[in-house]
C-alpha cells in the first residue's frame, strides 16, 4: 500500500513536495497555522501555476481549537460581463470567462486577523522560486502539453508554451507581483499602481472590465454549513459553493440505509444512482450566489428535505460536467488544523495572463440559461465547484478536501464513507478504490476503480471499469488528536505530508 502518512504536533499535506516543505519551515520558526498558509498557497501559485494563484479563488475552512472558522474570497464577473454573447458562444477559454480574481484579498484578511510573522518573510520563498526558477513538476508538465493547443493562441503562450516536466521555469513577473504585495499588502492588487497595471493587462486581453471591479472585491467570513449524523457534527461552506450537495450526500447515506451495504457490494455502487442524481439536481436548481438564491441552504442540509423541495414542479435542466484544476491543503500547527483551496478553475484558467500568473475562467460555472440562481449577470458570484468538509466530535478534528471539480461531494463522500462506516484508517481510506458518477442526469454514468467490482448496466446506470488510481481527483485528510495531528496526501498526488 502506498501511504503517504505523517504523524506529529504539527504538519503539512500539500500537492507538491516543496510547497510542504516550505510549510513546514514556517512552523518550526513559530509561525502558525495561518502563517502557514499564505507561505505555501503562494509557493503553489508559483510551482503549480495551472491550479492555482493570484489571478484565482480561494476559500478556507478548519478549527481553531473548538471554534470552527471559514472563510471566501470569490470573485464577481466584470461589471461590463456581456451575458448574451457568454450565452450565445459558450466559451470555456478567453476573455468572456474571467472573473474578478480573490486570492491576493483572502491572504491579506487572515494575515491581518492571525498571522504573527512579516508578510516580506512568508511571500519570500515563493518569490525567490518565481526569480531564480524552479524544475517543472509532474503535474505542470502534463497540464503544459495537454493544453497547449487549447491555450496557445492566448498569452499563456509566451509564459508557459513548451513546459515539459522537468524544464527550468523562471517567471520574474510573477516575482515582481509578489514583492509588491510583500512590500505593500494585499491591498496594492485592488486598490494600488498593481491594481492600475492588472486591469490594463485584462482590458489588452478583451476583458470588459474597469478598476473599481477589483477594488469593489472583499472576502467574507462565512457561517459554515452544519449536519448533525452519527455523533458527529459536520461542516461544509455555503454557496456560492457546492458544500451543501456534500452534505445531503452524506445525510443520504444514513437517510438511505446505504451505509448497510459492504464496501465492494455492487448493488451499492447502483443504489447511490437516485441519490448523486437528486443531489445535483438540487444543486443546479437551487444553488448560486447567494443574492439571488430564494432559499435558506441551511435547511436542505438533510437529503430528505433537498427531495422533497425536488418533488415540486421545475424546469427541466441539463448539466454538462467539467473539468477542472484546483489544489488543495491542510495546515495544523496543534492548536488549529486548517484546510486551504485554491483554483483556477481549467488548467491555467481562461488562457489569459496578468502580471505573470495565470487569471481564471471561473465564469463557465455559470448556467447556459437564465431564470436560474446560476444564471449569468455582471457583477455577480458564479457557482464554485469549491468546498471543505470538517468533522468534529468530543475527541477528534477532521479536515477532508480535494481536487474535485464537480465530482467534490462524491469523493468527500467516499472517503467519509471509508472512514466513519467502512472503519478504515485514514490512509487506507485514501488509497482505497473509488467510484464517482461522471454524468449525474438522464443516462448516467460512473467510474469504478479496479479491483471494486462493477454492477451489471441497467440501461440507466453505464458503468465504465477503470484503472486502480484512474478515478478523478485526489484527497487529502487531517485529524488532530490527543494533541497530535496525522496528514495523509492521496497516493494519486505528487505532494507529500510532513510533521514534526
Amino acid at each position: 500500500m502506498p501511504i503517504k502518512i505523517a504523524i506529529g504536533r504539527r504538519g503539512v499535506t500539500s500537492d507538491h513536495p516543496v510547497a510542504t516543505k516550505i510549510g513546514v519551515e514556517v512552523l518550526e520558526k513559530g509561525g502558525n497555522a495561518f502563517d502557514a498558509i499564505i507561505a505555501i498557497s503562494a509557493v503553489l501559485s508559483v510551482i503549480q501555476p495551472q491550479m492555482g494563484g493570484p489571478g484565482g479563488d480561494a476559500f478556507l475552512l478548519g478549527f481553531i481549537g473548538d471554534e470552527v472558522v471559514a472563510y471566501a474570497s470569490a470573485g464577481r464577473s466584470p461589471s461590463g460581463f456581456p451575458v448574451n454573447d457568454f450565452l450565445k458562444l459558450n466559451p470555456l477559454r478567453g476573455p468572456l470567462t474571467v472573473t474578478i480574481p480573490g486570492l491576493v484579498y483572502l491572504w491579506g484578511t487572515i494575515y491581518e486577523e492571525y498571522a504573527t510573522l512579516p508578510l516580506e518573510e512568508l511571500l519570500k520563498p515563493a518569490i525567490d522560486l518565481a526569480y531564480r526558477g524552479f524544475y517543472a513538476g509532474w503535474f505542470l508538465g502534463l497540464a503544459s502539453s495537454t493544453y497547449e493547443k487549447d491555450l496557445e493562441g492566448y498569452k499563456w503562450a509566451r509564459y508557459f508554451k513548451g513546459v515539459k516536466t522537468g524544464s527550468y521555469v523562471v517567471n520574474r513577473d510573477m516575482a515582481s507581483t509578489l514583492r509588491l504585495i510583500a512590500s505593500r499588502g494585499y491591498e496594492e492588487f485592488y486598490y494600488g499602481d498593481l491594481a492600475e497595471q492588472l486591469v490594463e493587462e485584462l482590458q489588452e486581453q478583451g476583458v470588459n472590465l474597469g478598476l473599481d471591479d477589483f477594488m469593489e472585491h472583499e472576502s467574507i467570513k462565512l457561517k459554515p454549513l452544519k449536519l448533525e449524523v452519527d455523533g458527529k457534527v459536520l461542516y461544509e461552506l455555503p454557496p456560492s459553493t457546492q458544500g451543501v450537495t456534500t452534505l445531503q450526500l452524506i445525510s443520504a447515506l444514513y437517510e438511505q440505509g446505504l451505509y448497510k451495504e459492504p464496501f465492494d457490494s455492487p448493488i451499492r455502487i447502483i443504489k447511490w444512482s437516485e441519490p448523486t442524481k437528486n443531489s445535483y439536481m438540487f444543486r443546479d436548481l437551487f444553488i448560486g450566489d447567494p443574492d439571488y438564491m430564494s432559499i435558506d441552504p441551511q435547511i436542505y442540509v438533510n437529503y430528505s428535505a433537498a427531495e422533497t423541495m425536488l418533488k415540486k414542479p421545475q424546469m427541466n435542466i441539463t448539466h454538462k460536467h467539467t473539468s477542472s484544476d484546483t489544489t488543495f491543503f491542510i495546515v495544523s500547527d496543534n492548536e488549529s488544523i486548517l484546510g486551504f483551496i485554491q483554483s483556477l478553475f481549467y488548467p491555467f484558467g481562461s488562457g489569459l495572463i496578468a502580471k505573470g500568473f495565470p487569471v481564471q475562467n471561473r465564469a463557465i460555472g455559470f448556467a447556459r440559461r437564465e431564470g436560474l440562481p446560476n444564471s449569468p449577470a455582471p457583477k455577480k458570484v458564479p457557482l464554485h465547484t469549491l468546498s471543505i468538509l470538517a468533522i468534529s466530535d468530543d475527541k477528534e478534528k477532521y479536515i477532508i478536501g480535494c481536487v474535485g471539480g464537480d465530482y467534490r461531494p462524491q469523493l468527500h463522500l467516499r472517503i467519509y464513507e471509508n472512514i466513519f462506516v467502512y472503519k478504515m484508517p485514514i490512509a487506507k481510506a485514501i488509497e482505497a478504490p473509488r467510484f464517482i458518477y461522471t454524468e449525474f442526469y438522464d443516462t448516467q454514468e460512473v467510474v469504478v476503480e479496479k479491483p471494486l467490482t462493477p454492477p451489471q448496466s441497467n440501461g440507466i446506470v453505464k458503468i465504465k471499469s477503470i484503472d486502480y488510481y484512474s478515478a478523478p481527483g485526489y484527497v487529502h485528510v487531517g485529524v488532530l488528536r490527543e494533541g497530535k495531528v496525522e496528514l495523509t496526501n492521496d497516493p494519486r498526488s505528487e505532494g507529500i505530508a510532513l510533521a514534526i
